[in-house]
């Protein structure tokens, strides 16, 4: 019965992961840069560029996946049922509205940028959610944990920024704060959805359950706790927020590397009823590889 078992998918390799963890973060990245932004416009330039890298070499890692690579344009052509489609679309205003913030020094634009980052940002999440050959993927709450993931990974990211720019004030590392705690929330949800009977196959449960320490612990605990020591010891609030960003954006990367790798199998199969020589009488059914 080993060849029915779910084995993990293949057409979704590292690139990918790439471009999810790219594209959440330039996202959530510019989503910050937007607000800092409407108190110093200079923030457009500062980490501006940053969030066009990001992006940018996320798609760039999915273009270079393709075997036939011009064939990648056809992902246009598909707005109506297609997430992937849509993101594709939404890329587009979106590198053009943050080069025109960057050169205009505009927080109007980069408003305009920020809230096509946040449709491409769902679009991301979108498309695992209709990924429904892969348990860990189509669980709904894949969707929330994705915008949410990306979200604190622009934060964690833009209050590592400050250390080196500046700081925009104590709304940031709060942001932080609060997004760490609706990440951890939603992270603890996810895995004890899935870790349900019948929810999802063993081999996921059981990836999800060796990372799931890693996540919690240097992903989320000790960044909280390092946010929270800046209200105590503000003598080292540098120090403090540069590595609970660094903690926030680890978490946001090896959960979704955890996500997108290694817990990505597949369904695998089953059969109602085992056949039997006799006629009239069959077996139980089976389905190999899950709980």
């Amino acid at each position: 019965m080993r060849s029915v078992q779910p084995w993990h998918q293949t057409p979704w390799d590292w690139r990918a992961t790439i471009q999810f963890i790219c594209g959440g973060t330039g996202t959530g990245l510019l989503f910050f840069t937007a607000l800092a932004a409407l108190q110093e416009a200079d923030w457009l330039v500062r980490t501006g560029t940053l969030v066009i890298a990001f992006v940018g070499t996320g798609l760039i890692f999915v273009w270079i996946k393709l075997g036939r690579r011009w064939r990648a344009l056809l992902v246009f052509l598909n707005p109506r049922t297609s997430w992937m489609t849509r993101e594709a679309i939404l890329s587009i205003p979106l590198v053009i509205l943050v080069l025109a913030a960057i050169a205009s020094r505009a927080p109007v634009i980069g408003l305009l940028a920020a809230v096509s980052g946040l449709g491409f940002l769902y679009a991301q999440a979108r498309i695992l959610r209709e990924s429904m050959g892969i348990p860990a993927w189509r669980e709904p709450l894949i969707v929330p944990l994705i915008v949410f993931t990306g979200l604190a990974e622009g934060a964690a990211l833009m209050l590592i920024a400050t250390v080196f720019f500046g700081a925009v004030g104590v709304w940031l590392p709060t942001a932080l704060l609060l997004l760490l705690t609706i990440r951890l929330w939603l992270w603890s949800a996810y895995q004890r959805k899935l870790s349900a009977p019948g929810a999802a196959p063993l081999r996921t449960v059981a990836a999800l359950d060796r990372a799931n320490r890693t996540v919690i612990m240097l992903g989320h605990v000790i960044p909280l706790l390092m946010l929270i020591s800046t209200i105590f010891i503000p003598s080292a609030a540098v120090i403090l927020g540069l590595l609970a960003g660094l903690g926030g954006l680890f978490g946001g990367w090896y959960l979704k590397f955890t996500l997108l790798n290694r817990a990505a199998y597949n369904q695998g199969f089953a059969i109602a009823r085992t056949p039997a020589r006799s006629p009239g009488y069959s077996g139980p059914g089976a389905k190999p590889g899950w709980r």
